[in-house]
């Protein structure tokens, strides 16, 4: 049985058989030397084919994983982009870019670019080991927002030709987010205790009511006016965990932590907002606006590629 073909570094695919095919001619040329010269080169030949069925085997595991984290994506997942597939106007040494998962709203995964190309494939993976992502301005400000549907003809573009995750903030050994120093609040702020304490229950898939705890707390901190509990609950609602999917609720929670100049919700709020009819962004800044909120829409407009 024929193994399939693989994708390696630069792009081409070698089948394993074809690649037997040719050392077997290339070996029966020494059928007239020695013993031990056909054995070496019956040697050179195996280890040959263990190379390229190891690094087979790998590609294949990371193109997998890769599918699995475009499907479930994280934030501060890991794009490598082949830009050349997405845009004609580049320069000769234009090829290669990062981007990085920012934020997810429902079924719209944000990304904001990397500042920097590269020419070759390996210096993407030399400038996260480097720690070139920890700089405030590697990733541009402007954020892209993506359907879930079209990463994934991205992927199968060759537009995105790998991702990464990230284990506690770290890739190839280097921090892929600039590293800021938290300083406990000391003094009271209702509804964040039961904020976190409702992200803790999200989290724990072993508990049979977890969902329903989390909603609970989500709304107690919500109706205490913690704008990040706010958006939490806005998110169960658009997500459909536990309630119904209800994006009208997820719009009034994003509003009433907008209302509190909270960053996340007014983005999050223009997101959402595009998929339902009888929302108007214009009313909505325009409303933020009128309370005091101080944006400024054209850097907070996403935009749905």
């Amino acid at each position: 049985m024929e193994l399939n073909t693989t994708k390696v570094a630069t792009g081409t695919r070698i089948s394993p058989s074809s690649f037997i095919a040719k050392y077997s001619a290339v070996i029966g040329c020494f059928s007239g030397l020695s013993s031990q010269t056909v054995i070496k080169s019956i040697l050179f030949a195996v280890v040959a084919l263990l190379v390229l069925a190891y690094h087979s085997s790998t590609a294949e595991q990371e193109d997998i994983s890769s599918l699995e984290y475009i499907k479930a994506p994280h934030v501060d997942d890991i794009y490598f982009l082949d830009f050349r597939v997405l845009s004609d106007n580049l320069r000769p040494k234009e090829k290669y870019r990062l981007a990085k998962v920012v934020d997810i709203t429902g079924e719209v995964i944000s990304l904001q670019y990397g500042d920097f190309f590269y020419v070759r494939q390996q210096g993407l993976k030399d400038s996260i080991r480097y720690g070139q992502l920890r700089y405030r301005k590697y990733f541009q400000a402007k954020r892209y927002d993506y359907p879930l549907t079209q990463l994934q003809n991205m992927w199968d573009s060759g537009a995105v030709f790998m991702v990464k995750r990230p284990v506690l903030g770290l890739l190839y050994g280097n921090y892929v987010s600039t590293q800021q120093q938290q300083v406990a609040a000391t003094h009271y702020i209702p509804g964040k205790r039961k904020n976190a304490s409702a992200s803790a229950f999200l989290k724990s898939n072993h508990l049979e009511d977890n969902l329903a705890q989390a909603f609970s707390l989500f709304e107690q901190s919500a109706q205490l006016g913690f704008a990040p509990g706010q958006v939490n609950l806005a998110l169960m609602y658009l997500n459909g965990q536990y309630v119904d999917k209800n994006l009208k609720q997820a719009l009034f929670w994003f509003n009433q932590a907008a209302l509190q100049s909270y960053k996340p919700a007014i983005l999050k709020y223009g997101i959402v907002c595009q998929q339902v009819s009888d929302c108007h962004l214009a009313d909505f800044y325009q409303t933020l606006l009128e309370s005091g909120v101080n944006i400024k829409v054209r850097e907070f407009t996403p935009e749905l590629t």
